[in-house]
């Protein structure tokens, strides 16, 4: 039985690709996976990990985007009064047809402690000297963080690694772009879902207003009612490492149907190294959603945890949704073939 890793970071650890080999003891194979862009600078080492996984005849698939805990570094990062990252980012779902848009989102949770209106060199280094590091470090970093007594160098004010309107603008315009090109897109949420059912609603209106605009009088008002509903979000959407409550699905589910997306083509992930896929709410949520919508994941660096990673994945699944491992490993694998490999 094969696996997919539906978000690999692999491209980001310090060994960059690993496959994993074939184990006497257990009767899964690697297959493949999705490779997860966080930053421009990431998108020639997905293409050099996807190349390297297709060489070694295993699936792969480009995704690119700009992460919400790297939006800040990207923005600051020219003394041009503009980076056209959205250019980039266009040119390269263009050049790459078979690509993603990911891993993208909103984080209302990520915070660097800075001294009250310290606008001096020092601070400033600090921030950026944290936003610039790869995600596992960043962790690490913001843990200390909240760890150190008030004579610590971080003063007591907190503020969002990226600003909320900052994040919220860029994954509108991420989202819009996915929508235009009808690629599928993996979307990281944490603590910021009003914003992210705020966005889909600007979303839907921007796209509602394009297809309009494009929109050619129709006679035969009996065509006009075959026609099918333009939709006014990215085709498919899979919300990596969920960490919402049960009680939100219906609203992102709401969110989705309005924007004429099949709830078919809404998936989740729990990857076992976010601390949420061991949380004694995390079964009821995944029996909510259903094996159907789930999607195996790892959101790993380091590609030599990543297989033990994808067993647990299935382990843990099939004891929260009292199902076979096989029976999990085969419908999630068939869900990521759905989500990344079948036409629009």
């Amino acid at each position: 039985m094969k696996l997919f890793d539906a978000h690999s970071h692999m491209h980001m650890g310090p060994r960059g690709l690993v496959i994993p080999a074939a184990v006497e003891q257990t009767p899964f194979t690697f297959d493949g996976a999705a490779i997860m862009s966080t930053h421009p600078r990431d998108y020639i080492k997905v293409d050099s990990i996807v190349s390297g996984l297709r060489d070694r005849d295993c699936r792969a698939v480009p995704c690119y985007g700009i992460h919400p805990w790297f939006l800040y570094d990207v923005l600051t990062s020219s003394d041009d009064e503009e980076v056209d990252w959205l250019g980039e980012l266009k040119q390269r779902l263009i050049d790459h047809p078979d690509a993603i848009v990911g891993e993208i989102g909103l984080d209302g949770n990520r915070w660097v402690e800075v001294e009250q209106s310290d606008q001096s060199e020092e601070s400033i280094w600090k921030r950026e000297r944290v936003l610039a590091c790869p995600m596992e470090l960043q962790r690490k970093a913001f843990e200390e963080q909240s760890d150190q007594s008030e004579e610590s160098i971080w003063k007591r004010e907190r503020v969002l690694a990226c600003p909320m309107e900052l994040q919220r603008k860029a994954f509108e315009e991420q989202l819009v772009l996915a929508a235009e090109l009808q690629r599928p897109v993996s979307i990281h949420v944490v603590s910021a879902w009003g914003e992210l059912f705020a966005a889909f609603d600007n979303v839907r209106e921007r796209m509602k207003h394009k297809h309009d605009q494009m929109a050619v009088q129709v006679v035969d008002e009996q065509r006009k009612r075959r026609k099918p509903k333009p939709k006014l979000l990215p085709p498919k959407i899979y919300f990596h490492a969920f960490s919402g409550k049960a009680g939100a699905l219906p609203s992102i589910r709401s969110a989705c149907t309005k924007g004429n997306i099949p709830l078919e083509d809404v998936y989740f992930g729990f990857p076992p190294a976010i601390k949420n896929f061991y949380a004694p709410k995390t079964p009821g949520i995944m029996k909510e959603i259903g094996i159907r919508q789930m999607l195996l994941e790892t959101d790993l660096e380091d590609a030599t945890s990543a297989w033990d990673d994808l067993k647990r994945g299935v382990t843990g699944i099939s004891e929260a949704l009292d199902m076979t491992e096989s029976e999990v490993a085969t419908i999630t694998y068939n869900n990521a073939h759905r989500f990344y490999f079948e036409a629009m």
